[in-house]
C-alpha cells in the first residue's frame, strides 16, 4: 500500500453496531461502550470524531434475520443516514462480540456500496483481532486494529494524513497494494495508563443508558451507572480467556489518584451514583485497592458499586472486604470457572483454590455483599460427572446469583485452537449466531451438547429457587426493580421457563435438540 494514494482523513465516526440475539429470550445490554469511547478520546486531537451506539439508540428495535435470530438496534437504513450526515472519511466499526460480526459485514459492504466505495472502514475489538484474517476476506474492510486500540488507530490516521507507511504500524491487518493479507502483530502496549484521556463519554448518548436501566450483567442500584476502567491486561492466562491476550499478558495500572479523580469528573460532569468495574482484576494490586478505597470513603465518592466482570478473588480477605463496603460495595462476581477439582486444575490458571472461593462467598455474607458466581461447563475433555459435580458445588456455595455459561470458543484462546484442530469448530464456524454463553453448540463425545443446556438450566433455576430464603431482601429488590422498570421482563421470564420445559420434553421422548451448530 502506497503512502502517497492514502485518502487524507479529517473526520471518523466510531460505531457500536447491533446485536445478533435469539428470538424472545435474550434482552441485550445497554451499557456505554468504553472501548470505543477510549478511541475517541485518544485520537480526537487529530480529527474530528463522533460516536453511533447503534444499541443505545433504539434498545428495543428488533427486526428479523432469519428463522431464529434478530437484529437488536438501529435498522441498517437509519445507521447508513447517520453516517451521511456526518461525512466521515473513516468509519471504525467496533465489534466486542462475536454476534455483532454479521453486522460489521453488512455494514462495511454496504458503505462502500452505497455511500462512498472510497471510505476507509476500520473494524476493532476481539473478534476481527483474533480473526483478522477472515475478517478482510469476509468483509469490506480496509484495516483491522488488533487487541488493544489507540496506538494502532492513531497510526493508521498518521499514515494518511502525515505520509507514514502502513507496513510499519504494529497491531494492525490490512491488504497490501498487491490484495495480499498483512498482519503486523502488536509489540508495543501503552506503558503508563495515566498518559490517556478519559473515555469521550460527552460523545455518548449517556442519558439513554440510564433510562434504558439494562448495565453490563444487568444488576445496579442507581439508574444513573456507568463502568470504570482502572486496569488492563492479565499475567495469568486461562486457556479458555483470550482477555490476557487481547491486552497483554502484563498487568497494568492506572494510579489510584488518576482514578479518583476520573470518580470525581463522573459524579460532578454525569451525576454518576454508581460505578461498575469492568477490571478483570481490579483488587489485584492491592495497595492500590486499598488507596482507591479509602480515597473513595475520605472525599466524598463512595456510591454503590459492583464487579460484573469478576474481581481478583485471592486477594479477598476481612479486612479489605470491609472496606471495599464501606466505599459502597454491594456486589461481586466470583468467577470460579468450575467446582470439580481436576477441571479446575485443567483449566483455571488464576491463584485461588476452591477453599478460597468458598471462603470469600462466606466474607461477602458476613460483610452484606451480594454474590454472583461464574462457572463454564463443558470443556473439552470434560465428563458429565465432572459437570454436574462442578455444579454441585455451585449449588453449595450459597451464592445469591449462580450463573453457568456454556462452553463455546472464544476466537484467539488455546482452547478455540484446541477446537479447530480436533475438527470441533472449523473456519467456517458461525460465531455471530445465538448466545454463545447460553446455547450449548459443540457436540462432544462424552455426552450430547442438550445435556449441557439441561444441567445449565437446571441449576439455575434451582439457585433461583433458594435465593428468597437465603437472602430475601436481595431477591426482593433485584426482582422489585427487574418488574418496575422493564415492562417485558416477565414476557423474557415466561419465554425462558418455556424453552427449558421444551428442552426436558425433547429429552424425555428421545427427541433431537432443536438448535444450530452451525
Amino acid at each position: 500500500m502506497e503512502c502517497g494514494t492514502l485518502r487524507p482523513i479529517r473526520r471518523v465516526m466510531l460505531i457500536f453496531p447491533p446485536f445478533f440475539d435469539v428470538k424472545h429470550v435474550f434482552d441485550p445490554m445497554v451499557c456505554p461502550p468504553l472501548g470505543i469511547a477510549s478511541l475517541a478520546a485518544y485520537i480526537r486531537d487529530r480529527v474530528d470524531v463522533a460516536i453511533l451506539d447503534c444499541v443505545a439508540e433504539a434498545p428495543g428495535h428488533r427486526e428479523p434475520e432469519g428463522d431464529l435470530y434478530e437484529r437488536v438496534g438501529l435498522s441498517w437504513n437509519r445507521i447508513l443516514e447517520r453516517i451521511r450526515e456526518f461525512v466521515p472519511d473513516m468509519v471504525g466499526i467496533s465489534c466486542l462480540f462475536s454476534n455483532q460480526f454479521a453486522c460489521v459485514r453488512v455494514l462495511s459492504e454496504r458503505i462502500k456500496q452505497e455511500i462512498d466505495p472510497d471510505m476507509v472502514v476500520v473494524a476493532g475489538g476481539t473478534h476481527p483481532s483474533f480473526l483478522a484474517e477472515q475478517t478482510l476476506l469476509k468483509t469490506a474492510v480496509d484495516y483491522v486494529v488488533l487487541g488493544e486500540g489507540e496506538l494502532g488507530l492513531a497510526g493508521i490516521l498518521d499514515a494518511h494524513n502525515r505520509g507514514g507507511r502502513v507496513e510499519a504500524i504494529g497491531g494492525i491487518a490490512f491488504r497490501d497494494n498487491k490484495g495480499a493479507i498483512r498482519v503486523n502483530q502488536r509489540t508495543t502496549w501503552i506503558e503508563n495508563l495515566n498518559d490517556l484521556p478519559l473515555p469521550a463519554r460527552d460523545l455518548l448518548p449517556m442519558e439513554a443508558y440510564f433510562k434504558a436501566g439494562k448495565p453490563m450483567a444487568y444488576h445496579w442500584r442507581r439508574r444513573r451507572n456507568t463502568p470504570i476502567v482502572s486496569s488492563r491486561g492479565c499475567p495469568f492466562g486461562c486457556p479458555f480467556c483470550s482477555s490476557y491476550l487481547h491486552w497483554g499478558k502484563r498487568f497494568r495500572t492506572r494510579s489510584a489518584e488518576n482514578v479518583l479523580a476520573e470518580i470525581a469528573h463522573l459524579k460532578s460532569r454525569y451525576d454518576i451514583q454508581e460505578l461498575k468495574w469492568q477490571d478483570d482484576n481490579l483488587t489485584a494490586d492491592r495497595k492500590r485497592a486499598v488507596a482507591i478505597f479509602r480515597g473513595m470513603i475520605d472525599r466524598g465518592l463512595a456510591m454503590p458499586w459492583n464487579t460484573p466482570n469478576g474481581i481478583a478473588l485471592w486477594t479477598l480477605d476481612d479486612e479489605l472486604m470491609g472496606l471495599m463496603k464501606q466505599s459502597g460495595c454491594y456486589q461481586i462476581t466470583l468467577a470460579v470457572e468450575s467446582g470439580d477439582p481436576d477441571t479446575f486444575a485443567a483449566y483455571v490458571k488464576k491463584p485461588f483454590s476452591l477453599d478460597k472461593a468458598r471462603e470469600v462467598a462466606r466474607l461477602a455474607k458476613k460483610h452484606g455483599i451480594s454474590t454472583v458466581a461464574y462457572f463454564i461447563i463443558g470443556f473439552p475433555g470434560e465428563t458429565l460427572e465432572q459437570v454436574q459435580r462442578s455444579m454441585r458445588f455451585g449449588l453449595d456455595l450459597g451464592v445469591d446469583y449462580l450463573v453457568p455459561f456454556v462452553f463455546n470458543p472464544l476466537p484467539g484462546s488455546d482452547l478455540w485452537r484446541t477446537c479447530l484442530e480436533s475438527g470441533q469448530i472449523t473456519e467456517e464456524y458461525a460465531y455471530e449466531k445465538g448466545n454463545h454463553y447460553h446455547q450449548a453448540r459443540l457436540n462432544v463425545a462424552a455426552f450430547d451438547a442438550r445435556e449441557l443446556e439441561l444441567i445449565q438450566r437446571r441449576t439455575y433455576f434451582r439457585n433461583l429457587l433458594r435465593m428468597p430464603l437465603r437472602n430475601p431482601k436481595e431477591f426482593v429488590a433485584w426482582y422489585g426493580r427487574q418488574l418496575f422498570f422493564q415492562p417485558d421482563f416477565l414476557a423474557l421470564f415466561a419465554a425462558n421457563i418455556m424453552d427449558t420445559g421444551k428442552l426436558f420434553f425433547q429429552k424425555a421422548m428421545g427427541r433431537p435438540a432443536d438448535n444450530s451448530s452451525s
